[in-house]
């Protein structure tokens, strides 16, 4: 007997596969913010203080005076000089005319004396000076700081696309048995 020879051919089979990767495509936009700001605002208004000195009774108690109490005790003065003088005359007439009085000469003599006047000048004053004082005023407007804020928001789009693996048979399995 004849040895039986068998022949065994095997194919192995063979699988494809078809893929398509996921796709992913992400869209992002940033959000968008504008900022107004105002800065802060001080405006101030000031109004001085004033100080008010009248020294003009100080200075008149020393015998200083000003121009015009200068000029009015001027003619304050030389009115009582002319009607001290017309009383000098009137008097120096009467007594011209009465015999017992003397002579003439001697009534001249002693109309014609000069009248002293006398000056009083003070190194200090004794009356203080009058002082007075308006205070000044500051007036002021506060605006405060302001932030504006405009939010435009972000967006989000997203377009996804799943993979996919498709399998085919690119060979098919066989096995051959020959004897």
């Amino acid at each position: 007997m004849k040895p039986i020879e068998i022949q065994i051919h095997q194919v192995s089979g063979q699988i494809g596969l078809n893929t398509i990767k996921p796709i992913m495509n992400l869209k992002i936009t940033d959000p968008d913010i504008q900022l107004k700001t105002t800065s802060v605002n001080l405006d101030l208004s000031i109004e001085p203080s004033e100080i008010f000195i009248n020294s003009q009774a100080s200075f008149e108690s020393m015998g200083l005076q000003g121009t015009y109490s200068f000029a009015s005790s001027l003619a304050e003065d030389a009115k009582q000089s002319c009607i001290r003088g017309i009383e000098r005359r009137v008097s120096t007439m009467r007594q011209m005319e009465d015999p017992k009085s003397g002579s003439v000469g001697q009534i001249v003599a002693a109309a014609s004396k000069p009248s002293e006047k006398q000056l009083v000048i003070g190194l200090s004053p004794s009356v203080g000076p009058d002082i007075s004082a308006k205070l000044g005023t500051i007036k002021g407007t506060y605006t405060p700081a302001r932030v504006e804020a405009n939010v435009k928001e972000g967006s989000f789009t997203n377009n996804f696309t799943w993979g996919r693996v498709d399998i085919y048979m690119e060979r098919e399995p066989s096995i051959d048995i020959k004897t």
